[in-house]
């Protein structure tokens, strides 16, 4: 294993599923790339493909799923390629994941011990039940539960929004990953809980030494945790580099779209919108995916798909008149 590699490389991943109006293209050839101990933050509008993309990382996908193709090598290996038993071995060992609605994400029927002894039992078969709970109770206590004790023996539902989510996370982290997926970790809850949660991912990535991929709607959030930033759109990816560097000086036009679109705390004026419909996952694309909504398109915008080109060092835009329109 090469540390200055990336641990993710994904090439050309394409994903379509079958609908009653024709496949839809969920996916349009991503290409991708997740460093060593980096928090990458994934943005885009609901339905440009964030959540599916890191279903495709655990292999986690719906029956309708009619082509999956391209590549997700993690350190070397293809993932895309594992058999179902061996992919399996990697889901709660090397990848874990924290789902939105922790409420989902829990057995009722089981107390928190419960849940956390049997990802435990997996990750290590040879662990006794006092050690389990002496991990399980350590692991609340880090990701901030007070009475961890108390609520290790409650059930789901004697728990606040909140809590569960900081149980999901402990569950994650519990079987210490090589990755961990947050799939909009904050968005069941409320401003305080969640800034709660962002802080705790904060204060984790110290002692965690593994990857994170944080997927969000909030730039402001990406902005304060995440050090890479990947902006999707239609089911492509639009716009990667440094978060900050991304977020100053943006090179693709949906990306300044968003910016404009965030309300600041002093907000006085009318609230900016992107005008135009996003764009269906059954249409076929052979221009710019942006183009129908972008107010900087020009002629060239409709000959041909765009690509990810690179704009700075580490920063790419798939945008043809990025250094034209947004330099």
């Amino acid at each position: 294993m090469n540390p200055d590699l990336p641990m993710i490389t994904i090439r050309n991943l394409k994903l379509d599923a079958r609908t009653e109006h024709g496949p839809a293209h969920i996916l349009r050839g991503i290409d991708l790339e997740f460093g060593r101990g980096r928090i990458v933050g994934v943005v885009g509008e609901s339905g440009s493909g964030k959540s599916t993309l890191v279903s495709c990382l655990l292999r986690l996908l719906p029956s309708n799923i009619e082509r999956l193709e391209g590549e997700i090598l993690f350190d070397g290996i293809d993932l895309l390629k594992l058999s179902p038993s061996d992919m399996n071995d990697w889901r709660g060992r090397k990848i874990a994941m924290v789902f939105q609605d922790p409420m989902t994400a829990l057995n009722p029927l089981f107390t928190i011990n419960t849940h956390l002894r049997d990802v435990l039992k997996r990750r290590f078969p040879q662990i006794s039940a006092r050690e389990a709970r002496e991990r399980s109770l350590a692991m609340l206590t880090k990701v901030g539960i007070s009475d961890a004790s108390v609520r290790l023996d409650a059930y789901p539902h004697q728990l606040s929004g909140g809590m569960r989510q900081r149980i999901v996370i402990a569950m994650a982290l519990l079987v210490e990953p090589d990755l961990l997926l947050a799939d909009e970790p904050t968005t069941a809850l409320d401003a305080t809980v969640e800034a709660q949660i962002v802080d705790l991912f904060d204060q984790l990535r110290q002692d965690f030494s593994g990857s994170i991929v944080f997927i969000s709607h909030h730039l402001g959030l990406v902005a304060e945790l995440c050090d890479d930033l990947c902006v999707m759109y239609g089911g492509t990816i639009v716009e990667t580099g440094p978060v900050a560097e991304v977020l100053a000086r943006p090179r693709h036009p949906y990306t300044r779209a968003l910016l404009d679109c965030e309300i600041e705390d002093d907000h006085g004026g009318r609230l900016a919108t992107i005008p135009g419909e996003v764009p269906s996952a059954t249409w076929a694309m052979d221009a710019c995916i942006f183009a129908s909504r972008c107010a900087h398109v020009a002629d060239i915008c409709r000959r041909g798909p765009t690509v990810l080109e690179t704009v700075a060092i580490g920063h790419k835009a798939a945008c043809k008149r990025s250094r034209e329109v947004l330099p």
